[in-house]
């Protein structure tokens, strides 16, 4: 065999997941498997084995939980996952010790039934004027470019996150984000019973992963749990501690949660631009 093989695994994860219909949700009993090591390109990855992590308890304002987006993931990307547990212990992400590149291909060691059974999603609501603005955070293990080690092919941690602006009871506007940005943001989202907007994580051509608006051809699902997933939501005001969730926030490694007062004031307003009339993204009044 060459030198220059391609990335494969030596070993699969045994999973007994329990699965959750019609919309999957993440509530329910967790077997921990214990995974093999990968093999990259020419090298040993020595990526470090860990429990999955723990989770915080489900807890939100009824209008975070009302309008919580559900979401797909392609085959070439993770699950979203746990940031953190309810101890405060971080989540290390995946990536090679020492170079902080991810090993293996796009999906290996992060995409495991248990990853996304352990979940949490994060959200934080303002609302101003007549209008409501909702940030879901969402937290990724890795996110990688192309098989193999390689310079620039990635990084641990990823953060997305879906914001939903709410006026009079109704879905106005869902804009995704995507490179720090929102491309596919609309006006006429496509809902899962009339309130959930459908969010696709996928990987962006040549680029690294994001998520975007989910169209017909979506509703292949691809997850294993085989529909739209609804996950574990931590609100704003139901942390534990204001401590733990002090940490979240500043969790930053590379990438980081767009929760923070500075960061969430200036998402709210590029996702909103000039369509949502009169909303204020730097008052909660």
């Amino acid at each position: 065999m060459s030198s220059l093989t391609t990335a494969f695994m030596v070993g699969a994860a045994l999973l007994s997941g329990v699965r959750a219909s019609p919309v999957a949700s993440a509530n329910a009993a967790v077997s921990t498997p214990s995974f093999l090591t990968s093999i990259g390109l020419n090298q040993e990855v020595d990526i470090t084995k860990r429990d999955v992590m723990g989770r915080l308890p489900n807890g939100a304002d009824d209008m975070e939980h009302r309008f919580q987006p559900v979401l797909d993931f392609d085959g070439d990307g993770c699950y979203y996952t746990s940031a953190m547990d309810d101890q405060g212990n971080l989540n290390p992400g995946i990536h090679n010790p020492g170079d902080g590149v991810p090993p293996g291909c796009l999906a290996q060691n992060c995409r495991a039934e248990d990853r996304l059974q352990s979940n949490n999603v994060y959200s934080r609501m303002r609302c101003n004027n007549g209008w409501c603005a909702i940030m879901y955070e969402y937290y990724f293990e890795k996110d990688q470019l192309i098989c193999g080690p390689a310079w620039g092919n990635g990084h641990a941690h990823d953060w997305e996150h879906v914001i939903v602006f709410v006026q009079d009871d109704q879905v106005k506007r869902v804009a995704p984000s995507c490179h720090n940005e929102y491309p596919t943001a609309t006006n006429e989202p496509r809902l899962h019973d009339g309130t959930r907007a459908k969010i696709v994580y996928h990987k962006d051509g040549g680029r690294t992963h994001c998520v975007r608006m989910a169209n017909e051809d979506d509703d292949d699902i691809e997850n294993y749990t085989g529909e739209w997933f609804l996950g574990e939501l931590v609100g704003w005001n139901h942390y534990p501690t204001v401590e733990l969730r002090t940490k979240l926030v500043e969790f930053h490694q590379g990438a980081k949660p767009k929760l923070g007062d500075a960061d969430f004031a200036a998402a709210l307003r590029s996702a909103a631009g000039d369509q949502v009339p009169g909303f204020n993204p730097d008052s909660d009044n």
